[in-house]
């Protein structure tokens, strides 16, 4: 009987120390950029620098003007689509700002945390520097999401391939 009850126990023991062996969800190479009280895991390369300030998000090396990676929520006050998202607040704003901005692609139907998102690929000139940027929109639990990848244009296409990976490991809890 002893032998009965103390295979039991190291069975539920190692049953126990199974289950907790691997919770961590981070896919290899990659870490999670996202703030601790985000809604959501941001996985980066974990070549990427995480941001020293208080958003998720990282960036590519230590250069000035380095290529980043950011995830910002939009909390609206009526419910939106990422397409009036981008229409009645994204276009309207960049339009205002930036110098020489233009869309190059947009509406592209992407998905970002197993949502339907639309994509939108755009340059504009801050200063002297010609910036290409792509964001990825989705709304969740009526909040909008958005995860903008931001390069220099010369340096766009470097990092274009770690912005998707990001998209599509992008997470809500």
């Amino acid at each position: 009987m002893k032998k009965i009850v103390a295979a039991l126990l190291v069975l539920v023991c190692l049953f126990a120390l199974c289950a907790c062996a691997n919770t961590d969800q981070t896919p290899d190479g990659m870490q999670n950029v996202a703030l601790e009280s985000a809604n959501y895991y941001l996985y980066v390369s974990k070549n990427w620098i995480p941001t020293s300030y208080n958003v998720s998000g990282a960036k590519a090396h230590t250069a000035e003007n380095a290529p980043n990676i950011l995830a910002t929520v939009y909390y609206p006050e009526e419910q939106l689509t990422p397409t009036s998202y981008w229409e009645n607040e994204c276009l309207v704003e960049y339009q205002a700002v930036f110098e020489n901005f233009t869309v190059i692609e947009a509406e592209v139907a992407e998905t970002l945390g197993g949502k339907d998102a639309k994509a939108y690929l755009f340059s504009y000139t801050f200063g002297a520097t010609v910036y290409q940027c792509k964001q990825v929109i989705t709304v969740y639990d009526f909040n909008v999401y958005v995860l903008t990848y931001t390069a220099v244009a010369t340096e766009y296409n470097n990092f274009v391939a770690d912005f998707d990976a990001a998209v599509d490991y992008f997470t809500f809890k």
